[in-house]
């Protein structure tokens, strides 16, 4: 198979690094606090061993990413904003909080559609991709969005969620 850096940058955005935050959400928040963009190309760069040399391979540079940070409602929130997305189901932004106490991690992104529209999205530790809502184009619409979505959401417990499901199924039978 071909190496293509806009399907790199969809495993980056979509499996590595909300995966590296659900291993240890405290520690992601952290290193995002102080690091910033240089976190982010870092993570960005990983190429799959064997397409190191691959001419698609795309060099990220701490400034072509944007991190802000603050604390909302009790939670830390970290937004990550990359290079614009050069095809669908790029992130047009990523955001994470935690409690104080490290509680309660919540990642979400805003991702480009093959119409051209954006959409929230909601991710948990065990990778159910979840649609929430659709925003705005502008930066002005989005942003404000993602950052109420990381104050107020609540972490999903999938494995409730299946349990619920499966009584509702045996209870119909």
């Amino acid at each position: 198979m071909q190496y293509s850096s806009g399907l790199q940058r969809y495993f980056n955005e979509h499996i590595h690094l909300p995966n590296t935050f659900f291993d240890n959400p405290m520690r992601f928040v952290k290193h995002a606090l102080v690091e910033k963009g240089d976190l982010m190309a870092k993570a960005y760069n990983f190429v799959e061993l064997g397409a190191e040399d691959s001419e698609d391979v795309i060099h990220y540079q701490s400034d072509d990413f944007q991190v802000m940070s603050g604390d909302t409602a009790g939670r830390v929130c970290v937004l990550m904003r990359p290079p614009e997305p050069t095809q669908a189901l790029q992130c047009k932004l990523m955001g994470c909080s935690i409690q104080h106490n490290g509680s309660n991690p919540i990642w979400r992104t805003i991702e480009l559609t093959e119409e051209g529209a954006l959409l929230l999205c909601g991710w948990t530790k065990e990778h159910a991709h979840m649609i929430l809502d659709e925003v705005g184009a502008t930066p002005e619409d989005f942003i404000p969005r993602m950052i109420q979505e990381l104050a107020t959401a609540v972490e999903f417990d999938l494995a409730a969620f299946r349990a619920q499901v499966e009584q509702k199924s045996t209870c119909r039978q």
